[in-house]
């Protein structure tokens, strides 16, 4: 019998630069194995095809997706009953930490043919161009976080925060009345989403396809999203519950999903740019409403409306050089993987198809 499988993407490209959860999530693993080199298209083969060999054994799937590229995987962890993480470890660099006990390093730089990778294409030109899109990408979604902060200053204007904090009340008790569990809450962290060459992408039904109760907060930027599910968290870590924060993909510093794995339930900010609505074939889908604390004047909503236009040109803007860094990246890839003596490649990564 197959475990589940969900989706996720390993990094996010924001305004503070590039953000990763791998070292939260080796500290979930018992095992790591931390492939370097060879950062080609491969190695996204490579690690499908151990999440569906250890999933075809009945073992729980996570997989972490590359915001650079769609389908392709930067990491594999096998969850219950195992918990090992194999992970792409080039591009982010990520070093192991207990070396030899829990974390193992697969080398795999001598699988590619120097001499056949430069002779195919000029490294040092592509990374130049390459350097050049991811700063005036980044250099553009920086610019976004500003914009959305202009935007946060006229919406907390008309905020009703004590009607807010009643809400959360309410919530709380609702979720928790009395409960204490007779342990320590386990905390652990993943991404909602990242921008893309595509535009904003997540991965909100995966995530979220095995609870039962979905709470979709509709509220506007700066009316306390972000901070009500951190202290959400905290209450619940405190009542000895185990929590997931799920990290914004655009300001690395603003959660947009908690979970509470015992409850089977989901908090999350269900608006742009991911906007859902509850499912009519979902009972469990709730629209949490904190909009309603918030009535801006007409003059604030004539200033969000210019804020929005310069917002949207900043993304689209991100967006566009998104796109053309991932087209020098790719050339990168395919050249190392056309230099790949795969017969190599396969007999140093043999070892991780067991079955334990």
């Amino acid at each position: 019998m197959s475990g589940k499988i969900t989706n996720f993407f390993g990094q996010a490209m924001t305004g503070q630069g590039k953000k990763n959860v791998y070292t939260d999530v080796m500290n979930e693993a018992k095992t790591v194995y931390l492939l370097k080199g060879a950062h080609g298209f491969k190695i996204s083969e490579l690690l499908q095809k151990i999440g569906s060999y250890y999933h075809d054994h009945g073992a729980e799937i996570e997989y972490f997706h590359d915001p650079l590229f769609q389908n392709t995987i930067e990491a594999t962890f096998v969850k219950a009953p195992h918990a090992i993480l194999f992970l792409q470890a080039s591009n982010p660099a990520i070093e192991p930490v207990m070396i030899g006990a829990r974390d193992f390093v697969i080398s795999l730089y001598d699988c590619v043919d120097g001499e056949k990778l430069s002779s195919n294409i000029d490294l040092s030109l592509i990374n130049e161009a390459k350097q050049a899109y991811f700063d005036q990408c980044f250099a553009s979604l920086s610019n976004a976080i500003g914009i959305h902060d202009d935007w946060e200053v006229e919406t907390r204007k008309s905020m009703n925060w004590s009607g807010l904090n009643q809400q959360f009340a309410e919530l709380t008790e609702r979720l928790f009345g009395e409960s204490n569990l007779n342990k320590t809450g386990k905390l652990t962290h993943r991404l909602l989403g990242t921008l893309t060459p595509a535009g904003a992408r997540d991965t909100v039904q995966s995530i979220t396809q095995n609870l039962e109760k979905r709470l979709f907060i509709k509220g506007y930027p700066g009316t306390g999203k972000s901070s009500m599910m951190k202290k959400l968290a905290n209450e619940a870590l405190n009542r000895g519950f185990d929590v997931q924060l799920v990290w914004c993909g655009l300001d690395s510093n603003s959660i947009d999903m908690v979970i509470l794995p015992q409850l089977k339930f989901c908090i999350f900010d269900s608006t742009e740019p991911h906007v859902y609505f509850p499912d009519e074939n979902r009972p469990g889908d709730e629209i949490f409403d904190i909009a309603k604390h918030c009535h801006p004047t007409q003059e604030e909503e004539n200033n969000i409306k210019e804020i929005v236009v310069k917002y949207k040109a900043s993304m689209a803007e991100a967006i566009h050089y998104a796109k053309l860094y991932a087209e020098e990246e790719r050339k990168v890839r395919e050249a190392i993987d056309a230099a790949l003596n795969l017969d190599e490649f396969n007999k140093r990564t043999a070892k991780l198809f067991q079955y334990l």
